[in-house]
């Protein structure tokens, strides 16, 4: 009965060896697609569209969220505020960034509590930056925040939290 078993066993044991298995080298797999060929319109490219000169390695975007709470003499504050920043190179010596940001209280405690009209709460700004040189850059930049974001020595000057 044993030597029945085994030699069942060794039969079943070359059996399963000799059977061929698929396999696939890893440069036989499928290419995949690109993302500007899968949201590609059939007979549009992008010379047609006038977008040819984007270049998506030169396209930066960041995306952010602080929350910062404060507590003094039995009073308290809470401000969130989210952030998207997109940035493009248009050369080694020009750069345009662009901001849009929204500001909110989540424990509804502080300066924040009697804004009803949401886009108060909102943020944006661009800068330019040109950089001739090495020692020479300038930049043109422009913000607009909500009044209660600013610092108490305005029209003279506003608090850059949180850029």
């Amino acid at each position: 009965m044993m030597k029945k078993l085994m030699r069942l066993f060794v039969i079943f044991s070359l059996g399963c060896l000799s059977v061929s298995l698929p396999a696939q080298l890893k440069s036989q797999l499928p290419k995949p697609i690109a993302m500007e060929d899968a949201i590609r319109i059939p007979g549009i490219n992008s010379t047609n569209l006038g977008i040819n000169f984007i270049d998506p390695n030169r396209f930066f975007m960041n995306q952010s969220y602080s929350l910062s709470f404060s507590s003094w003499g039995g009073n308290s504050a809470s401000m969130g505020v989210y952030q998207n920043s997109m940035s493009y190179i248009f050369s080694d010596k020009l750069l345009v960034t662009t901001r849009l940001g929204f500001v909110h209280d989540p424990l509804n405690m502080g300066m924040m509590t009697d804004q009803t009209n949401l886009m108060d709460n909102l943020t944006y700004g661009a800068d330019l930056t040109y950089r001739p040189k090495e020692n020479v850059m300038f930049k043109i930049r422009f913000d607009k925040s909500p009044y209660y974001y600013r610092s108490g020595f305005y029209p003279y000057g506003y608090s850059s939290f949180p850029y």
